[in-house]
């Protein structure tokens, strides 16, 4: 009997479904293609063609014999279906998504038509209705996994992640060999930072399909955040092994060498990521990221403009720019580069929904000012809270708790709040960084006076000083463990108990989190540990008021030794954060601060070695640190205070040669000629008006930018913040604009000047450095109140800076007692007065045995008039004299031409011998 067409055709396709389940994929598109060729509306053949040529890559046939099919049969759902699924890999989403639709409404109950859809609709962001359709699948087929796992994928991207990790956990239970969905699943994870599940869920994919580059890129990912950076490194590797074109895998590569130090294999697959992917912005991100690790500053700019070039709102890359500008000194573009931090992971959202201050008038209005990091740069740019409050209106900063009672002390803040619970009612507000981009701050204008921190008045930390102390150094060797470039910037505590090998030191520990591996070695002589007398920031401020230096690694002490004025010696890594600038020892931040940078990454060993001979040096002169303070002087039991009369050293010696300053101030600007005998100029402690004809202060001030200045060195070892310091005979006011600025906001200088020329200048003086912590009277003092002929008070021709008596001889001046003045303390009572020492001391006998001050007695004759040593001995008094120079190497102008001589002062110091205080080096009255 004869074969029939349709059992020919029935033949055939079953002949060519044998070849395809064989994998001989040509034979059975051949025999399909004799079918349909001897009947082209053979609908089974045209499928098989379809699906064929889909599965050969050759798309479009798919498409031709698709149509083709539903040209034969309209009502064909799976027709309609898979034509959808071939469209969406074209591109073509529309085309899709009607077919897709098509096919749903000729089968509403079937599961994988919801699906297909949903995933059509997916591709083109219609999120919600994808959603929906994924559940209509679920609910019609409950054990779908891929429909549990691509709702996770939807749900995901409309910030639900919960509900995205629940779908991933039913597609993992339903399939648990279904590796995408262990992968989505340990991506959700991951941004939850729940880091070792993730890593479970990584591995699984990988376990069930080896060669997923996507999950073994992931997983090197997550090891790289927990600090296996070598395991990291091996996945990124698999990765590349299986995929050498995936860049990505090249990028996260180089970053890990990156912090491995390896930087040339870093920097080689950084450089294949480009090659692979020319316009790869992260590629050049991260490329520019080793290249600020190796200090090729200016490479890595061009890298990060490669960056932003090619993707401009890549905020990441932007804001490394910024802080790079920022490090080698360009603040205008660096800040305008820095205000994208906002659009990273790197900084939390804006709180506050009040518009953002741009630097517009305030009066009438509240502004708060938010800390946004950590606590150093919250100490660092409370600095402008004056700045702002300049504009009218009333200052908050709203910063972290343990800064509420230090940053209330900053000058124009009327209160501080806690920045995580407390809501204000403002009109705007301005993040502390953001502050220098608003104010148009340059390395130039950059507001660096200090102190404009002060310990508050309540606080009190207790110190223990060795005896034959010189210098009490407090100390921080670790950073936050949670920053992530702590491990850079800590060192171990060994390398500061080195420096005990040099004497007449002793260490304090300000540090407050301590690694373990640390506390061990803090009981040894000479090193107090501060650790439990710290509670907040204030406290710390007061433990270093006390103290003579400060050194610390770059940690927020740092900055808040600096905002208080210390001298302080910041420990850097080779590479440092962008506030400490580059090539430089000093910092325009803070005046007192002095920069030891490692040479190559980690060297601390060398580093410590430098901070040694450093401190060798400093204590090899006569008064260390002499450019901002000096020697300790201390109320502990038996603490000794060791110097030695000053004698003028010629400038040309070697002991000049070698005796630098701790900073090198630059030269003093121009001399500001004013009309008539006056002139204003730049001095060590501040702008300073005087008379041009004085032979004494005024051509010193005008010659060398001081006068004096060994007498303020003993000053800076017995005046802090917070003191009060009575000044009779201010003179046109050369020491109490220091004393003013020592003892800060906090403090109180009572300035006491009978002569009326001297006492407009001391006025004037006190003006042009904005001080308001000085109360000034034109009076004198002495043993009762009354009057006085002007005559009969003025100081000696050779000191005086106007002939005011002679020419007003008829001129009376009020006098007062210091004891009237009720003074409730007083650290510092220096007297000025020539034959009215004794009057003003005896009538200031009650203030002396309550307060019991330091006395510094100026220009005594000698032989000593008897009864005064007397009369202070009476009061408990040790007395010694101090000579100092009038002439100085180190002054401040570096001017050389000595034009006073050996003249020296013959001035006298008192302690009351109660507080124990032991002088050494200087001759006993």
């Amino acid at each position: 009997m004869a074969l029939t067409a349709s059992d020919t055709i029935a033949a055939q396709l079953l002949q060519a479904q044998q070849h395809y389940q064989s994998g001989n994929l040509a034979e059975a598109e051949a025999t399909y293609r004799q079918i349909v060729q001897h009947d082209p509306r053979q609908v089974e053949a045209l499928f098989w063609l379809a699906l064929l040529a889909d599965q050969a890559g050759r798309t479009q046939d798919s498409v031709n014999y698709y149509e083709q099919v539903l040209a034969i049969q309209p009502n064909s759902a799976e027709a309609h279906g898979n034509l959808g699924s071939v469209l969406l890999k074209l591109g073509k989403v529309e085309g899709a998504i009607a077919h897709h639709r098509r096919a749903l409404a000729l089968m509403p109950d079937n599961a994988k038509a919801h699906y297909n859809l949903a995933i059509a609709l997916y591709e083109q962001k219609q999120d919600l209705e994808a959603i929906d359709l994924y559940r209509q699948a679920i609910a019609v087929q409950p054990d779908y996994a891929n429909a549990h796992h691509n709702l996770g994928m939807a749900l995901y991207r409309q910030g639900k992640p919960e509900e995205a990790i629940a779908c991933y956990r039913q597609a993992v239970q339903r399939e648990p060999n279904h590796a995408s969905a262990h992968n989505s699943l340990a991506v959700a994870l991951y941004q939850q930072n729940k880091l070792d599940e993730a890593i479970e869920h990584y591995r699984q994919a990988i376990a069930i399909h080896p060669g997923y580059v996507n999950a073994h890129d992931n997983l090197g990912i997550a090891l790289k955040q927990q600090g296996k950076l070598e395991e990291a490194a091996t996945h990124f590797q698999r990765a590349i092994a299986f995929n050498p074109s995936y860049a990505n895998a090249y990028i996260n590569l180089g970053n890990a060498m990156r912090e491995l130090g390896r930087f040339n294999e870093a920097i080689a697959y950084c450089q294949e990521s480009i090659r692979l992917q020319p316009n790869n912005a992260d590629a050049y991100n991260t490329y520019g990221c080793v290249l600020v690790d190796l200090a090729r500053f200016k490479d890595a700019i061009a890298c990060f403009e490669d960056a932003v070039r090619l993707r401009p709102d890549f905020a990441d890359a932007h804001l490394n720019m910024g802080i790079i500008l920022l490090q080698i000194g360009e603040f205008r573009r660096g800040f305008e580069e820095y205000h994208w931090r906002w659009k990273t992971k790197q900084c939390p959202d804006l709180r506050y929904t009040q518009a953002l201050w741009t630097g517009e008038d305030l009066h009438g209005k509240v502004i708060l000012l938010t800390a946004e990091q950590g606590f150093g740069d919250t100490i660092q740019f409370a600095r402008y809270a004056p700045l702002v409050a300049a504009r009218g209106g009333e200052v908050i900063i709203a910063c972290q708790k343990p800064l509420l009672r230090l940053l209330s002390t900053v000058p124009g803040v009327s209160r501080c709040v806690d920045r995580d619970k407390e809501n204000i009612d403002i009109h705007t507000h301005a993040p502390l960084l953001e502050l220098p981009y608003i104010l148009g701050t340059t390395t130039d204008t950059i507001p660096a006076n200090v102190p404009y921190l002060s310990p508050p008045d309540q606080t009190t930390i207790r110190l223990a000083v060795p005896p034959d102390t010189r210098l009490k150094i407090g100390i921080v060797w670790a950073t936050n463990p949670s920053n992530s470039t702590s491990g850079k910037r800590s060192c171990s505590l060994s390398h500061f108990l080195s420096l005990l090998e040099v004497p007449g030191i002793a260490l304090y520990s300000l540090q407050k989190e301590q690694p373990a591996t640390d506390r061990a070695l803090l009981n040894i002589p000479r090193l107090q540990d501060l650790q439990d007398q710290l509670t907040d920031f204030a406290d710390t401020a007061c433990a270093i008021a006390q103290l003579d230096l400060i050194i610390t690694v770059d940690t927020a002490v740092a900055h808040l030794a600096g905002a208080l004025g210390k001298p302080t010696w910041t420990l850097l890594p080779h590479v440092a954060d962008w506030r400490w600038l580059s090539n430089r020892d000093d910092n325009p931040w803070y005046p007192t601060m002095r920069l030891f940078r490692q040479n190559q990454p980690a060297a601390w060993e060398d580093l410590f070695a430098q901070v040694a001979a450093a401190l060798q040096q400093e204590l090899a002169r006569p008064y260390p640190l002499i450019k901002e303070s000096n020697l300790s002087i201390s109320k502990t039991q038996n603490s000794k205070l060791k110097t030695q009369n000053s004698k003028p050293t010629p400038a040309d010696s070697p002991q000049a040669k070698t005796q630098n300053p701790i900073i090198n101030s630059p030269p003093a600007p121009p001399i500001l000629s004013l009309s008539g005998f006056n002139r204003i100029r730049q001095c060590r402690h501040g702008m300073m008006m005087f008379n041009v004809s004085d032979l004494g202060i005024g051509r010193s001030l005008d010659l060398y930018g001081e006068w004096t200045e060994s007498a303020v060195s003993l000053f800076q070892s017995l005046v802090q913040l917070g003191n009060t310091v009575v000044e009779v005979g201010t003179d046109i006011g050369a020491h109490t604009v220091f004393f003013a600025k020592t003892v800060g906001l906090q403090g109180k200088v009572i300035a006491i000047e009978p002569l009326r020329m001297q006492f407009q200048m001391l006025c004037a003086n006190l003006a042009l450095n904005s001080i308001t912590n000085t109360h000034s009277y034109p009076i004198a003092l002495g043993e009762t109140t009354g009057f006085l002929p002007l005559n009969a008070i003025a100081k000696p021709a050779a000191t005086q800076t106007f002939p005011t008596a002679n020419n007003a001889p008829k001129e009376q001046v009020q006098v007062a007692t210091l004891d009237s003045f009720g003074i409730a303390q007083c650290r510092l009572l220096k007297l000025n007065v020539a034959e009215m020492t004794l009057p003003v001391l005896r009538g200031a006998s009650q203030t002396l045995q309550r307060c019991q001050p330091a006395l510094y007695l100026v220009e005594l004759a000698e032989p000593l008039d008897t009864a005064i040593t007397e009369y202070l001995s009476s009061l408990g008094y040790d007395l010694y004299w101090h000579r100092p120079p009038l002439y100085s190497p180190h002054n401040f102008t570096q001017t050389s031409r000595n034009v006073f001589g050996n003249q020296s002062q013959s001035n006298m110091l008192g302690f009351q011998h109660t507080q124990n205080i032991t002088v050494n080096g200087l001759e006993r009255v």
